[in-house]
């Protein structure tokens, strides 16, 4: 490559007749334009191995872009020059070590604000006026929160098990939020102020959208309105009909309406179960209008009061490790998973058993999928 841009140089400065400051700017612009900057390519290995197998760099490549969104180390590259590698037992050592590395925070907020939407938080606005205690410096630390939750999943030691029912990291500027809650009350991702601004609307809470975040999201179920239903709003704020105060009544008149009942049934249960936070996440008993907040439901046939009585059928519900399993599997090789990949994922699942993310990791960086390339295509 150096001799391959170093003879660029020589030639535009003889046949392109360019000044040296020229010719390192034409030499440059090469540079930058090549394939080789713009893209992470692959294109499989040189020695003997089997066909698909990617090489000592692109292995490294993979994991350096996966836990720290950045170029490997010195200590990768060396990895990578001894074809060390291309061992499951190297592979688990390196991902330990790349964890324990400060640049790993990377891994974690860019996956779990991927795949959970808390990226999109620094976007979100609440309505003040109606919400007093909402600010940029409260969204921002609703963020850090969420990180630092993240983070005990991953390098903290934390199993993915206690995921909706661990307490949660303190936060100063999240305090006035909690203030008034219950004693716990507050425990688990599905409380987390992050969590319930994100999935409510500027003027009022959603449990439909709580609920289809959960379901969507978190249990990769995936949801498909009704065909061919005009599915009508509960209403805006300063609307004809005035602010929607009680979500409740008003989403039993969607119920009401066959079409609208069939999703109505499953997801309200889960989302009304939420009802005791607000938009912001501020815990409370009534509504604005003064009505009493009813958190109450049956799910799957067991009744509950509020949220901290469904979580345990939640916690069951999760315990495959399903959906962290292919959600992690479609972040790491940048794809969702196609053919073989099914049987891979149920693999990956049962080996891992629910551990810390850092162990899924493991499953999957040693899998096939993340350490071989189908043969013939180079990406």
């Amino acid at each position: 490559e150096v001799e391959r841009y170093a003879a660029q140089y020589a030639h535009a400065r003889t046949a392109l007749e360019m000044s040296p400051v020229q010719a390192v700017q034409h030499v440059v612009r090469t540079l930058l334009t090549s394939p080789h900057f713009l893209l992470r390519i692959e294109l499989g290995p040189d020695s003997a191995r089997s066909a698909g197998a990617l090489n000592g760099y692109e292995v490294a490549s993979r994991l350096s872009y996966l836990l720290w969104s950045s170029l490997p180390d010195e200590e990768l590259f060396d990895a990578a020059e001894a074809d060390r590698l291309a061992t499951e037992d190297e592979l688990q050592e390196q991902v330990d070590r790349m964890l324990a590395d400060p640049k790993s925070a990377a891994f974690f907020q860019n996956f779990f604000g991927q795949w959970l939407g808390t990226r999109t938080l620094p976007s979100h606005n609440a309505d003040a006026t109606r919400f007093p205690l909402w600010n940029d410096e409260v969204k921002g630390a609703m963020l850090d929160q969420a990180n630092a939750y993240f983070a005990e999943f991953t390098t903290g030691g934390r199993p993915w098990s206690e995921f909706l029912t661990a307490p949660h990291p303190e936060s100063r500027l999240v305090e006035p939020l909690t203030a008034n809650d219950p004693e716990g009350v507050r425990r688990g991702f599905l409380t987390l102020p992050a969590f319930l601004t994100l999935s409510s609307r500027a003027d009022r809470t959603s449990p439909t959208s709580r609920a289809k975040t959960i379901l969507e999201q978190f249990f990769c179920v995936p949801l498909v309105p009704p065909p061919n239903v005009d599915i009508p709003e509960l209403g805006d704020a300063g609307g004809d009909e005035g602010p929607v105060e009680n979500v409740r009544q008003a989403l039993e008149k969607h119920r009401a309406s066959p079409d609208c009942a069939s999703c109505h049934d499953v997801l309200d249960p889960i989302g009304l179960s939420l009802e005791n936070f607000d938009p912001i996440g501020a815990y409370r008993t009534a509504y604005p209008n003064g009505d009493p907040v009813d958190a109450t439901g049956v799910y799957e046939g067991a009744a509950f009061e509020d949220i901290s009585g469904l979580v345990p059928a939640l916690v069951e519900g999760a315990r495959s490790g399903a959906c962290p399993s292919e959600q992690l599997f479609s972040y790491a090789l940048r794809r969702r998973p196609s053919g073989d990949d099914r049987t891979r994922l149920k693999e990956i699942a049962e080996r891992w058993g629910g551990g810390t993310i850092a162990d899924l990791v493991k499953q999957v960086v040693t899998s096939d999928a993340f350490r071989l390339r189908a043969k013939g295509k180079a990406r």
